[in-house]
């Protein structure tokens, strides 16, 4: 088991609450953070859900960086790690996230 800590973070007036948990491996360490307020029952940024997602690498082989648009507005992110310990903390902070995210909706899909 690992542990997890609860956060919250202000998102356009709207409070998430997030969970955060850190994946180690062999020269790797990735912290995880994620969460949602879920369907809101809008789908614009108005009166819509949000949603929160953080990787934060403290160690291993990675690349972090904005995707730019040709105005220099960021439009995405890259994310590359290298090493099959940095692929094993990606999936698991993957898994990580979608189960947060998924467990925050549930009672908006069941």
């Amino acid at each position: 088991m690992y542990e997890i800590e609860k956060g919250l973070k202000k998102i356009n007036d709207s409070m998430v609450e997030t969970y955060i948990r850190s994946i180690t491996g062999p020269g790797t360490e990735l912290e995880v953070e994620a969460g949602t307020t879920g369907y809101k029952g809008t789908p614009c940024r108005k009166g819509g859900g949000r949603t929160y997602l953080r990787f934060k690498y403290s160690a291993g082989d990675q690349l972090i960086r904005p995707i730019t648009d040709d105005r220099g507005e960021a439009v995405g992110v890259e994310f590359v790690c290298c090493g099959d310990a940095g692929l094993d903390a990606v999936v698991k902070a993957l898994d990580f996230a979608r189960d947060v995210i998924s467990d925050q909706i549930c009672e908006v899909n069941d």
